[in-house]
């Protein structure tokens, strides 16, 4: 038997509740929970939400009904929504939560909520028709303003091959030296750089409908110090070198040297004299003279020859006089002046003078080598020696082994400037040579004197234009000299360091102090500490 007219559904008023109600009936039996949810779907609450306790001791109470019973069990819900404007007011969006046998929201709802916000963007209406048929939703975008568009700065392309990097060697865990001095070369008229100008960014719109003003990029343009280079006369945008050389990319351009290049420097070159770079494929050959304003590449060895540079010298083998002779000639030690720095693989009978520093790979045999920073032959705990000469750095000089067993004669000197001597040298008999024609043209002032009729405007001018330049010269002579005297105090900080060993035979002078090594012992740091020289 199937319960019928027993058990009817309302509605409490006031409110949603979902009232249930039940008269026991003659041969009918209670309702159970089918019967219920029967009633439920009859009266369009089906998805009501239910107590489940409620309803349990609702249908137990029916099997024991005398007389009418009632209770609450559930409520109905209307459906519910909610608009989130972003951060940025770029994007809108939804969450729909579904009725529960309550009223579902409706198109116009949404629209009507959107519009109180004043809210002008257009409406993703598929995504909305798809939400409300599926009942619920989360966080769904339903709107979106127009951001806007960052713009792009000005790029520059460069169109010069880059230069082949040094391999390290796995054998024996060095840099091959030879690949040092691959100097790259460009002929006028080379492309080098590619300008893409900036481009401006577009504005944005927000959802209200309101201007999102895209950051102003700037349109810089390459560098204004750049030499060598010129920009197409047909293209502004692109770079050109304007002369023969060596090229070096900077972020905004590229600056290109003069370079030449010798197979070799011997009797069939000549000598060598211009202003800019030189490569060499082979040798510098022994009595030969090099003197060039930028850099020097040789990519074999350095023979007796002098070689002077206003930049590095890199030299892929070595530098390697002949055996000092009897009577001392000066030509048969290989000479090397740098204004930067000096690369080599050895360097032997030879004089070498870096004002930054030089750097071996191997040694150092029977050599007066200078820097003005430092000097490192290989690493501290390598083969790399320093034996016999005169070895001198500012700030460091850095070995595994200092001297020779047999106890030859090798003087290492740091914390003095090794080039102050010569050049406070110079600056005194440049100095010497001003206050000379000083004195010269104060006699040719005293002669105009005692005959004025002889001192004519234009001599005249011409005494009184050259006065002012030597008083000039004679001011900035002695702020140099003042510096460099200044130069030849000790630095505070200057070190040697030989990583595994130092022989007898061996001075040591740091800035002022002097150490004799009488016997072999092991290597360490030299400095001084407490006004005297310590090995630790």
């Amino acid at each position: 038997m199937i319960a019928d007219g027993g058990l009817r559904l309302e509605l409490s008023q006031p409110g949603e509740q979902v009232r249930a109600c039940f008269a026991p009936v003659a041969d009918r039996m209670p309702p159970d929970r089918a019967a219920l949810q029967e009633s439920l779907e009859a009266q369009g609450w089906k998805d009501a939400r239910l107590d489940a306790d409620a309803v349990n001791a609702f249908l137990t109470q029916c099997q024991l009904a005398e007389h009418e019973i009632d209770a609450v069990i559930g409520a109905l819900h209307d459906g519910e929504f909610e608009l989130e404007v972003a951060d940025d007011k770029l994007a809108l969006r939804l969450t729909l939560v579904a009725p529960e046998g309550g009223k579902p929201i409706e198109l116009e709802d949404i629209r009507a909520a959107i519009t109180s916000l004043q809210i002008v963007a257009p409406l993703d209406m598929p995504a909305i028709t798809k939400a409300l048929a599926t009942g619920t939703c989360e966080n769904l975008e339903i709107a979106r303003g127009t951001a806007p568009v960052a713009g792009t700065p000005a790029v520059f392309a460069s169109m010069v091959q880059p230069r082949k990097p040094a391999q390290l060697d796995e054998d024996d865990g060095h840099f091959d030296l030879r690949d040092l001095g691959s100097l790259l070369l460009v002929n006028p008229g080379t492309a080098l750089m590619r300008r893409t100008p900036a481009m401006q960014g577009r504005d944005g719109v927000d959802l209200f409908g309101k201007p999102i003003a895209a950051e102003v990029v700037e349109d810089v343009t390459f560098a204004d110090d750049l030499t060598g280079v010129a920009a197409d006369p047909n293209d502004p945008n692109l770079l050109l070198a304007v002369i023969a050389g060596s090229p070096k990319v900077t972020p905004r351009g590229v600056t290109v040297s003069p370079v030449v290049d010798v197979e070799a420097v011997d009797l069939h070159s000549g000598n060598v004299t211009f202003d800019g770079s030189l490569r060499v494929s082979g040798d510098v050959r022994t009595g030969m003279s090099v003197k060039v304003t930028g850099d020097v590449v040789v990519n074999g060895t350095i023979e007796a020859a002098h070689v002077e540079a206003g930049g590095d010298v890199i030299v892929k083998g070595g530098i390697i006089g002949k055996a000092e002779t009897a009577h001392g000639d000066s030509d048969d030690i290989a000479s090397v002046r740098s204004k930067g720095a000096v690369h080599a693989r050895y360097i032997q009978n030879a004089i070498v003078e870096a004002v930054t520093e030089v750097i071996v790979e191997s040694g150092i045999r029977q050599s007066d080598v200078s820097a003005g920073e430092r000097v490192v032959v290989g690493t501290p705990t390598s083969q790399g020696s320093i034996s016999g000469g005169r070895t001198r750095a500012m700030t460091t000089v850095s070995v595994a082994t200092l001297g020779a067993p047999a106890g030859t004669a090798t003087t290492v000197q740091v914390g003095l400037n090794p080039f102050a001597d010569e050049q406070r040298t110079a600056l005194e008999a440049q100095r010497r040579k001003v206050l000379d024609d000083q004195a010269k043209l104060q006699q040719l002032v005293a002669f105009f004197a005692k005959h004025p009729e002889r001192a004519t405007g234009e001599v005249r001018e011409k005494a009184r234009a050259t006065m002012h330049k030597i008083s000039r010269d004679l001011f900035e002579l002695e702020a140099e000299i003042a510096r460099m005297t200044e130069q030849m105090k000790p630095a505070a900080d200057a070190v040697i360091v030989a990583g595994r060993r130092i022989h007898g035979g061996v001075t040591l002078q740091v800035g002022h102090k002097v150490l004799k090594v009488m016997e072999d012992k092991s290597g360490g740091q030299v400095r001084v500490v407490d006004d005297r020289i310590q090995v630790n």
